[in-house]
């Protein structure tokens, strides 16, 4: 129970880290994530907290690497594999001995098997960490396809010459050919081993896809616990858990070539899961890193070296990063094979080297390793981690400083947000022009204007003031019918206790929404003497419920309240015409929020078939902008995809929530 409850508050840590790191764009994620881990530190609930380092590279490590490796490109790899291998290897091999030996004669108190692990553990690379970058200061195409893909086979080489040095410094003694047969055994076999178990699970779920047996309970679950599975059979092999599972996730990647359109429901179900499944392992190491700060401080005091103090080992670290990022850049600039050639070769080495960028890995391999050695605790294990957090937080640091002055600037007059806009707005402009069936064209149009409230951000204290306008111009207006005499006082008076209930539940606050449900169904059963028409309207939203029972009251009356309605409604539509120029978004919401009400107070029910029609016409129109924009050459094939996918997800959305429409 208590564990559940602490993984709970850092789950909870990795949601509050991402709120912030989308207002506070400036500061990478990481940062808020850490942040987030030395808050809970804090907390009593987490004194004496600790992680079991199996536990975390099968629960934490294998499934990343598992996602990483199914979502690289096989295309990608192959064009670009020496280049790939050049860094992801040879690369690591030389910055493990080099780096590593250096940091031996400057830190004398590490065993130079330790420095060698500790290399093998700040040398794997993330991209992830700096693709927010990357977005407004775009790479060239093949410099992102070779981050990419290094970064996944980097973590494999690092990771069997960490198990490599690691065993060494245990055991006391160095073997070269004993070295070289364990690489070999971890290395080949661990990949050979989780290839044929990713051809086994890949032809199980094709099997079942045959069958129709591909629900998202059964595929999605055969999926996620794939890597769990390879780890697991792989280590007791002996093999390499994590080379295992990548091999498996690159076979588990050419599942998608074999499926094609025939489980496109199932690809999207999956994809998405696995999002978010990999964005909640990201940040929980990074919080893990936070929350275990103070207990690896508290471990430098145990240090065999008083003398190695915080202070030091931050300029080591320092250090580290920048003597591994300096032989990073000469390697990129004479070792790799450029297919497109370049005037800029050594600001495109530059963008290489500060690109090699550490994070999840690296942190996941500083926490697998052993709090103790042959029975005593490991007392290196503190150093260790804090240098490796100290290259972490160096590596995340530069490229945000460095990487936007470096590269230029990316062209933002047409920036993708003005393109959904006007896309919309397509559509929006067609469905104006519908003559035969205006009612149901305008559920759609109120549909995507609210598209269009939620791409921007509303201001919610204009909408309000909004609101209250557009009360005081209906009051005036239904005032001035009572003034010329077309309407009777008890209409004036019943009808603007409707409007002011009608402003009192427009915002649709909850606490609203519960007293005007207890209020109305009582005020029903008392009315109607029904239970079932008291609970009727408990259960029905008031906003929905509102326009009926008025409806109905006016009418028991011998009264009519369309009419006095009416001109309301068009008094408010001429006084928000004169302010959509200037708060375009919250006049928007305060239109529906009109043209709802007079639908429903009119009681026109619509045909949901028309509907559909009008959705599909929608998404028709803006499909033919992204086309024509295309072919004009006004927009490029990348953010053509990136939009084309934005209307594919509103057409799943629509058809997953078409009874949302009927009211």
């Amino acid at each position: 129970m208590n564990m559940v409850l602490l993984l709970t508050i850092i789950l909870a840590a990795v949601v509050v880290a991402n709120i912030l790191a989308r207002h506070i764009t400036f500061i990478p994620l990481p940062f808020f994530l850490i942040l987030m881990g030395g808050i809970l530190a804090a907390l009593p609930v987490y004194s004496g907290f600790e992680l079991d380092p199996s536990t975390f590279a099968l629960a934490i490590i294998a499934p990343m690497l598992f996602n990483e490796a199914q979502n690289s490109s096989r295309f990608w790899i192959g064009r670009s594999i020496t280049n790939i291998l050049s860094l992801a290897v040879g690369l690591v091999l030389v910055t493990v001995l080099v780096v590593g030996s250096g940091l031996h004669m400057a830190m004398t108190i590490l065993p130079l098997t330790l420095c060698f692990a500790l290399l093998a553990i700040v040398t794997p690379t993330d991209a992830s960490a700096v693709n927010s970058i990357f977005e407004a200061n775009p790479i060239a195409e093949e410099q992102a396809g070779i981050l990419q893909h290094e970064s996944l086979f980097n973590d494999a080489a690092g990771i069997v010459l960490f198990d490599l040095s690691l065993t060494a410094f245990i055991s006391g003694t160095f073997s070269l050919e004993l070295a070289v047969g364990m690489f070999l055994w971890e290395f080949l076999g661990g990949l050979l081993f989780g290839s044929l178990i990713g051809v086994a699970i890949v032809s199980a779920r094709l099997f079942l896809i045959r069958y129709n047996d591909d629900t998202p309970i059964i595929m999605v679950l055969i999926q996620l616990m794939s890597p769990f599975l390879v780890y697991l059979l792989a280590e007791k092999l002996a093999f390499s858990g994590i080379l295992a599972v990548v091999a498996a996730g690159l076979v588990q990647g050419s599942e998608r070539d074999k499926l094609r359109l025939t489980s496109s429901r199932m690809q999207l179900v999956t994809s998405n899961v696995w999002e978010i499944v990999s964005g909640v392992l990201s940040g929980t190491v990074f919080v893990l890193l936070g929350l275990s700060l103070p207990e690896v401080i508290t471990a430098l005091h145990q240090s065999p070296n008083p003398d190695l103090n915080i202070l030091k080992l931050v300029l080591i670290g320092i250090g580290v990063y920048f003597t591994k990022g300096i032989l990073r850049l000469v390697w990129s600039r004479y070792m790799l094979k450029r297919r497109v050639k370049s005037s800029h070769e050594w600001r495109d080495s530059l963008v290489m080297a500060l690109s090699g960028a550490n994070g999840t890995i690296t942190l996941s391999l500083a926490f697998s390793m052993p709090n103790t050695v042959n029975g005593q605790p490991f007392e290196f294990r503190g150093i260790m981690i804090f240098v490796a957090a100290v290259v972490i937080l160096t590596s995340l640091i530069m490229p945000t400083v460095f990487v936007p002055q470096v590269l230029p600037s990316q062209d933002q007059k047409q920036p993708r947000y003005r393109w959904v806009k006007r896309m919309i707005q397509a559509a929006i402009s067609d469905l104006l022009k519908e003559k035969e069936h205006p009612a149901e064209a305008q559920i759609v149009i109120d549909s995507l204007q609210q598209q269009l409230v939620l791409d921007s951000t509303p201001n919610l204290h204009l909408r309000r003031e909004l609101m209250s306008e557009s009360h005081q111009v209906e009051l005036k207006a239904v005032r001035q019918m009572f003034d010329e005499g077309k309407i009777s006082q008890d209409e004036l008076t019943y009808y603007t206790r409707f409007l002011n209930l009608s402003n009192f539940s427009a915002d649709e606050k909850t606490w609203k929404n519960v007293l005007l449900r207890i209020r109305f169904s009582l005020h029903v059963g008392r009315l109607y003497k029904d239970l079932n028409r008291a609970q009727e309207a408990f259960l029905t939203a008031p906003v929905v419920l509102e326009e009926v029972y008025w409806r109905e009251q006016f009418e028991k009356h011998g009264e009519n309240i369309l009419p006095i309605e009416q001109a309301g409604f068009d008094a408010v539509m001429d006084f928000l015409k004169t302010k959509q120029n200037d708060n375009g978004v919250e006049t928007n919401m305060v239109k529906r929020f009109y043209r709802t009400r007079h639908r429903r107070i009119n009681g026109k029910d619509v045909d949901m078939n028309v509907v559909y029609q009008m959705f599909m016409r929608a998404f028709h129109s803006e499909y033919e902008l992204i086309q024509e924009s295309l072919e004009t050459g006004k927009i490029d094939s990348a953010l053509a995809e990136k939009l084309q996918s934005r209307i594919s997800t509103d057409e799943m959305t629509y058809l997953q929530n078409m009874e949302l429409f009927r009211d």
